[in-house]
């Protein structure tokens, strides 16, 4: 069954799926780890047809059955394909969902939670629901302050913004596992190796996130074979001296290229210059004519 709401502005779908009937393709708790892995992972469903459903479209993962305490918001993703089945009952589509979040079972939304947002919810469960403005909207932001992005991350969790408002970009994935960075900075610390800055130091516990970490292993050996060491093939940088490590390209610069530019700029490693030392470099730059 499909139900609707208004569909001026409609911008999202609500599927429910019972995680004891068939149709997951897979093992759901392995496509967690992948999705957390990789950043996506495709699923197919077979739904109502409807003229309203359209590539792009935001889409949300309703766990229902037969387990009350385990119902609730579980996924986020965008609605990849939509397309005519080859086998089904009339008035049927097979879509495609490229599901960008999936939370492990029992870490769910709860749908009282999802009811007092949605109050028109009605009764039961329909099988997809498209919302719109207002319901859409709610939904958006249960989800937003149920999920927090990674420590230190600039990106918001999968579903904050509407599909429209997001950018997917390929990033280094080795450098975003926070299990591999983890095991990183106990080895290496949680200074930067470049620049020296403690972010626990000068901003307080909660800034200890904020060192991200540089993958130093060149591109000639990112074979498909390669299995990154974080001991030896990430190293410690502050976001400043992780851009300035990627702003060349393909090489990018290493550790020692960012320790001289910072010394040939006249920085001392780890400190901020006060404005007397300054002056006083500038009092020597005219003494000296250069």
């Amino acid at each position: 069954m499909l139900v609707r709401g208004t569909l001026d502005g409609m911008a999202a779908v609500i599927i429910a799926w019972d995680p004891e009937q068939p149709g997951w393709t897979g093992v759901y708790a392995a496509d967690v780890e992948a999705v957390r892995r990789t950043g996506v992972v495709r699923q197919e469903w077979q739904v109502p047809d409807d003229p309203a459903l359209a590539e792009g479209l935001d889409v949300w993962l309703l766990a229902v059955g037969a387990r009350p305490a385990l119902h609730g918001l579980i996924g986020h993703g965008t609605l990849a394909g939509v397309r005519s089945p080859t086998r089904s009952e009339a008035g049927a589509a097979e879509i495609d969902v490229d599901l960008d979040l999936l939370l492990p079972r029992g870490d769910q939304v709860p749908c009282a939670e999802l009811a007092e947002r949605l109050p028109d919810r009605g009764a039961g469960v329909p099988s997809v629901r498209l919302i719109d403005g207002p319901a859409e909207l709610a939904v958006r932001m249960l989800w937003a302050e149920a999920n927090s992005p990674d420590p230190a991350s600039l990106d918001p969790v999968p579903g904050a913004l509407p599909a429209s408002a997001v950018q997917r970009v390929p990033v280094d994935g080795f450098e975003r596992d926070q299990d591999l960075r983890r095991v990183a900075m106990a080895h290496r610390g949680s200074a930067c190796h470049a620049c020296g800055l403690d972010p626990e130091q000068v901003y307080g516990i909660e800034a200890t996130a904020l060192i991200q970490v540089h993958h130093i292993t060149p591109l000639a050996h990112l074979g498909a074979g390669y299995e990154v060491d974080p001991l030896v093939d990430l190293v410690p940088l502050c976001p400043t001296c992780h851009v300035v490590a990627h702003s060349r390209w393909p090489v990018p610069y290493g550790v020692e290229d960012i320790r001289t530019m910072l010394r040939e700029a006249g920085f001392l490693r780890g400190a901020v210059l006060t404005p007397e030392q300054l002056e006083s470099e500038a009092a020597a730059a005219r003494i000296l004519g250069t």
